[in-house]
């Protein structure tokens, strides 16, 4: 699978989460300032239609999504989506190494929630599809509210099949398998705070690194045209065990405005370890403006074991496992973000109200232990690379 197209979906599916915790955020907004609370209930029922676009590092992903959710005798809720990214990449790992692509990848996702009481059980399954990689993925999860309904406990587990192929190469077919176990925590603690805890564990065994992805190694200069260096593909281990822990905290300062923060640690098998912190302030402004504003510092001050910028395996031998990835090395991101939402009042018995929704995002890399090979010198002096990237999203929901 393209590398870049990879990176680029995951920075378009975390500000997915970011809309997502925007609605949790306005949800428990709503919770702490109202009425003692009720048992589960079950989401509302709604439709979207998204467009999300992605611009950076010479990438760029865009494309539609379509969600319906549809809840039967208050005890069911079917959910259907249909997401498509466009990719547009040049990025510094393609133009220095191969030549810019164009790529599609579709991703068709259906769930279903039970209620029953104060529990809500979950099964959802996805299938995402591109010319070189395909992944199928199995998600159950079990909520339970007690103690008056001021406490949750989730559970979850899910299980990913993921088939990678090769462009230009037709035998060419591997497989990786993903599991990943979570418990979260989360409690009311006052009629305006309330704080939760998550742990997630992921295994993926199989093959985990890029089919298309190169090191670069010391070379004698032997023209005028070497560079110093060349190209071999890289080589990672087939097991990774990652575990990360979140504690957040969202506090309701008044019937109109919340303050939300976010600390999560990660670490893995593969040495990686990282440290990531967000605040968002949500108000509502008049009767039908909601804004949010929000501030991310992302920290990865250690990188895989096996990445490295610049191998010279005549002086050090060749290592078991070798890999040149920017985001495996140690990098810094900050993030800056706002959220529009309005609200139009329905004069139709058909739906309720609806809200339309523009939400923009810029991030900074700073990459410590990668660089730009674009700019020609001695092998290991070239700059150390940065990246910026805008990401927007603008939505339109209707609730039934």
């Amino acid at each position: 699978m393209q590398k870049a197209a990879r990176e680029a979906a995951v920075a378009v599916t975390n500000l997915n989460t970011f809309l997502v915790s925007t609605i949790l955020c306005i949800t428990l907004l709503c919770l702490l300032t109202s009425a003692p609370s009720h048992s589960a209930i079950l989401a509302e029922e709604r439709a979207d239609a998204l467009y999300h676009s992605y611009e950076g590092g010479g990438v760029t992903v865009d494309g539609p999504s379509y969600l319906i959710r549809k809840n039967v005798a208050d005890t069911f809720s079917f959910t259907a989506n249909y997401y498509v990214d466009m990719v547009t990449s040049a990025s510094i790992d393609v133009v220095t190494t191969a030549s810019a692509y164009t790529e599609e990848r579709k991703e068709y996702s259906l769930g279903v929630d039970y209620l029953n009481d104060r529990t809500i059980l979950s099964l959802s399954y996805s299938n995402s599809t591109e010319s070189d990689y395909i992944a199928d993925t199995l998600a159950l999860s079990l909520s339970q509210e007690f103690f008056g309904d001021l406490s949750t406990l989730t559970l979850g587990f899910a299980v990913g099949d993921d088939t990678v192929k090769q462009t230009g190469a037709i035998d060419f077919e591997e497989k990786a398998e993903r599991k990943r176990f979570s418990v979260g925590f989360s409690q009311i603690l006052t009629k305006n705070f309330i704080a939760s805890i998550s742990y997630e564990s992921v295994f993926d065994e199989g093959f985990l690194n890029n089919p298309y992805r190169q090191v670069r190694e010391v070379a004698p200069v032997t023209g005028p045209g070497d560079r110093g260096f060349d190209y071999i593909p890289e080589n990672y281990p087939d097991t990774r065990n990652s575990e990360a822990i979140a504690i957040r905290g969202i506090y309701a300062i008044d019937n109109r405005s919340s303050l939300r923060a976010e600390y999560r640690k990660y670490d893995d098998s593969w040495d990686i370890d990282s440290n990531n912190i967000e605040l968002r302030y949500s108000r509502y402004v008049g009767n039908r403006w909601l804004v949010e504003l929000r501030t991310r510092a992302y920290n990865q001050k250690k990188g895989a074991f096996f990445n490295q910028d610049l191998f010279d395996f005549s002086a050090d031998g060749t290592p078991e496992f070798y890999g040149r990835d920017k985001e495996l090395s140690e990098y810094s991101a900050q993030q800056f973000g706002l959220t529009l939402a309005y609200t139009i009042r329905s004069r139709h018995d058909v739906f309720n109200n609806s809200t339309i929704n523009f939400s923009w995002d810029r991030i900074n890399y700073e990459y410590d232990n990668f660089r730009d090979l674009t700019v020609v010198t001695t092998p290991g002096d070239e700059p150390l690379y940065t990246l910026e990237a805008d990401i927007i999203r603008i939505f339109y929901s209707v609730y039934f």
